[in-house]
């Protein structure tokens, strides 16, 4: 089975976790036949899945994209939750949780706690803001999606305390027993996705609004400073071109930047904190194992 995923150019722990998950979970199947697919962790349930002679779907979800075409070729294992089963027309039982929430299993180091509140963005967001800045002024500790994914898994179990725009900082955090907050700064955010996960570990939590923080034209050289400024006076003239490529946002003032610093701090002290039952936790690791376990033997046979 060839093991499909998202594979971001900047990086981002959630998806790049992939391969390390599944080469420990199902060792003895992952191989490169692209005719035989093993959809795994992350929201990858839609339309640019590609064709082939089989696909099995093992805790993805849906939320971005159209629908995939769904065939007699397809197998569910499993799904994030039961608005991606609803979505897909998939029995409720198929839905069980994410499957990342398995990382446990197989990082299990025992760290001290040095941070009281890290903030996590969205690996698109990190992007957007200069969100280290933002974190250093709130007094919370910043980790970065963007880093390689046991240095995230670190960092998120040495904190007490985690606020998150990425769903996938909520689904470690939880998996490790750290109590997390889910925040949101820009509108990328796919609610849809997050109620799904939330749905299945029995959380009911609204996201913890931030302003958005924008660092314009900061990572760009000056050819494309003046041309981003050129488009941003042209975009609502007769003069824009609909082919053209907007420009990035442009920077946000001193006084929105401190904005969000403050909003941010007021969060961390706020201790609005969520964490799934116990109980719940140990029942989905039981059955995603127990769906790993049919899995394999489907695949021996």
């Amino acid at each position: 089975m060839k093991l499909y995923y998202f594979k971001d150019p900047h990086g981002n722990f959630g998806d790049d976790l992939n391969p390390w998950l599944f080469g420990q979970l199902f060792p003895e199947l992952l191989d490169d036949n692209e005719q035989d697919l093993l959809v795994g962790v992350g929201t990858l349930l839609n339309h640019r899945i590609p064709t082939a002679n089989k696909v099995t779907v093992f805790g993805s979800g849906h939320g971005y994209g159209q629908l995939p075409a769904i065939n007699d070729n397809w197998t569910f294992s499993c799904v994030r939750g039961p608005r991606t089963a609803k979505a897909l027309g998939l029995s409720a039982e198929t839905a069980i949780t994410d499957a990342a929430m398995l990382t446990p299993l197989f990082f299990n180091e025992s760290l001290e706690k040095r941070y009281q509140t890290s903030y996590m963005p969205h690996c698109h967001s990190a992007l957007l803001g200069d969100w280290q800045y933002l974190c250093t002024q709130a007094g919370v500790h910043f980790i970065d999606p963007r880093q390689p994914f046991l240095q995230v898994f670190k960092e998120i179990k040495q904190s007490k305390h985690l606020i998150t725009e990425a769903m996938h900082g909520a689904i470690l955090a939880d998996a490790f027993r750290v109590p997390w907050t889910p925040a949101k700064a820009y509108p990328h955010i796919s609610e849809f996705k997050w109620q799904d996960w939330l749905d299945s570990v029995a959380v009911t939590a609204e996201f913890n609004f931030l302003p958005a923080v924008y660092r314009g034209d900061e990572l760009f050289g000056l050819k494309d400073t003046f041309k981003h400024k050129i488009k941003r006076l042209l975009y609502k003239t007769p003069l824009w071109q609909h082919h053209w490529q907007e420009a990035p946002i442009a920077r946000s003032s001193q006084q929105v930047v401190d904005s969000c610093a403050s909003a941010l701090q007021q969060l961390a002290a706020k201790q609005q904190m969520f964490l799934s039952a116990d109980q719940l936790l140990q029942h989905n690791t039981e059955r995603l194992l127990a769906k790993a376990t049919a899995l394999r033997s489907r695949h021996a046979g």
